[in-house]
This record gives structure tokens, C-alpha cells and sequence, in this order.
């Protein structure tokens, strides 16, 4: 008796110490043998990532890059969707082979991913009420203002620590723009390609993109693996440089209106 005690008491530490153990993401071979790539992107994201609403289907520039990496790689593609804030832990929890997604290369980022080369790129926008009279040429001119940014975005860092700046974030551009609308914030600090989409689709009245402001950065997207799975990064890096032989990436752009931000 008191030996199965025993025994019953080590298989339930080592079942607990398997549940605590980190989940990897599949190896390149295990990706081969299974034919399929398990995509992770955002919905809350158009142009880059969206759910169209008459198929009830995962649309964008990301869904179609990654639907062409897994075409050149002779594999499947699942697509799951989470939040933009979900991207990373999806990732890093194994449950993703790839990321494709509106998200930018940063170094702290790229301490938890591994990216790939760079898709495309651009600068942050400034989003205000058609009302709005004030004017924003710099990234200074922010200061003591009502700010909008998504959540665990670049742009949340840029203007994070600004002093006298009340800072809000959103887990998607359809809720802050209706604060911007409101009035319940001065400006958003956005994706200018997002929200040009978002309010020329959708006809979103009463917001506009600022056309005066003179963005302070630049940064590029990128896809990205599990840190650590080289062999699956190089061969979607391999994909994507196929992709930008061919001319296949700078279609995808040229049909969600976004050529000239495409990577060379």
C-alpha cells in the first residue's frame, strides 16, 4: 500500500511538472509529414487582417502572404484568428507554426520570435474628428492630448511615458475610431493603411486621417516561427523571396491598394 502511495504520488508530480512544461511549436519535418501550416493572424486589423462579413471567411494582405508561403512550402494552410494582444503567446504556446500578421519587427519583440524578412513597411498615422481644428505636424505636438493607440502596439510605446498625455488603448481600430468620433479622445496614433481602408470600405463618417502629420518612424512587417525553429524560418523565408521574384508579393499589394509599401 504504501509503495502504489508512493508510486501514485510520482506520477501525479510528473504529470504536473508535464502541464507546466512550455509547448513547442512543430519542427519543419513535423510540419512536412502533417501537410499542413498552422497560420495564426488578426482579424481586427483591415487591410492586413479581417473577417469578411458575407463569407464569414479570413481576408487580407497577411492572410494572402501566408496563403502563398504554404502554396510554395506544398502545404496546407489553417488559418485561426486571435486578438492582435494574442499574436505572441498563440506563438509561443505552440499553437501556431507561423505568424502572419500586421505585427512590426522590434528588438524586444524579436527577444521572443523569430521574424522573418521583412513584407512590407510604413510610418504611423494620426487619426481625428472631421471636427478637429488643432493641428498635429509632429510627434511632439501630442503632448497633454487624449491618445488612442491599440493595445501592445508599437504605437502604445512611442507615446507611453509622454508627460502630461493620457493614453487609451483599444483592441481593435472600429472602437477607437468611435471614440475619436466622440470625442472621448483627441487623436489616435494608428496604421495609416488600416484606417484609410476602414473608413473608404466602411464609410465611416465623421474621422479622418491627418494629413499634416509627418511621421517620426518607420517600421516594417515581418512574419514570424517559434524562437529557436530555424529550419521552418528559412524555408518561409525561402518562400517569400520566391514570392518577391516572381512579382507575387507586389500583386498581393497592388490588390489591397498598398504596392508602394511592399518590400523590394
Amino acid at each position: 500500500m504504501k509503495i502504489s502511495k508512493r508510486i501514485a504520488g510520482l506520477l501525479a508530480a510528473t504529470g504536473l511538472v508535464c502541464a507546466l512544461a512550455p509547448a513547442h511549436a512543430r519542427s519543419l519535418d513535423e510540419v512536412r509529414a502533417a501537410k499542413s501550416l498552422n497560420v495564426v493572424t488578426t482579424a481586427s486589423a483591415p487591410p492586413h487582417g479581417f473577417k469578411n462579413p458575407a463569407s464569414n471567411k479570413l481576408e487580407g494582405i497577411m492572410v494572402d502572404v501566408a496563403r502563398g508561403v504554404a502554396t510554395h512550402m506544398k502545404l496546407d494552410m489553417k488559418l485561426a484568428d486571435v486578438p492582435f494582444s494574442g499574436l505572441i503567446p498563440t506563438l509561443t504556446s505552440g499553437r501556431a507554426d507561423l505568424m502572419s500578421a500586421p505585427l512590426f519587427i522590434t528588438e524586444e519583440r524579436a527577444r521572443a520570435i523569430d521574424f522573418t524578412a521583412p513584407v512590407y513597411e510604413w510610418g504611423e498615422g494620426i487619426v481625428v474628428s472631421d471636427k478637429n481644428t488643432r493641428t498635429y505636424a509632429k510627434f511632439e505636438d501630442m503632448k497633454g492630448r487624449r491618445v488612442g493607440v491599440l493595445v501592445d502596439s508599437v504605437q502604445f510605446n512611442m507615446i507611453k511615458d509622454m508627460p502630461d498625455t493620457k493614453v487609451s488603448t483599444y483592441q481593435d481600430y472600429a472602437t477607437l475610431l468611435a471614440d475619436v468620433r466622440a470625442g472621448r479622445i483627441d487623436l489616435g496614433i494608428v496604421d495609416p493603411p488600416s484606417i484609410v481602408y476602414q473608413i473608404t470600405t466602411k464609410n465611416i463618417p465623421g474621422v479622418k486621417l491627418h494629413t499634416e502629420y509627418v511621421p517620426q518612424k518607420k517600421w516594417q512587417v515581418g512574419m514570424a516561427v517559434e524562437k529557436g525553429n530555424q529550419a521552418l524560418l528559412d524555408a518561409v523565408n525561402a518562400a517569400l523571396a520566391d514570392m518577391k521574384k516572381s512579382g507575387e508579393l507586389a500583386e498581393i499589394g497592388r490588390k489591397w491598394g498598398v504596392a508602394d509599401l511592399m518590400s523590394k
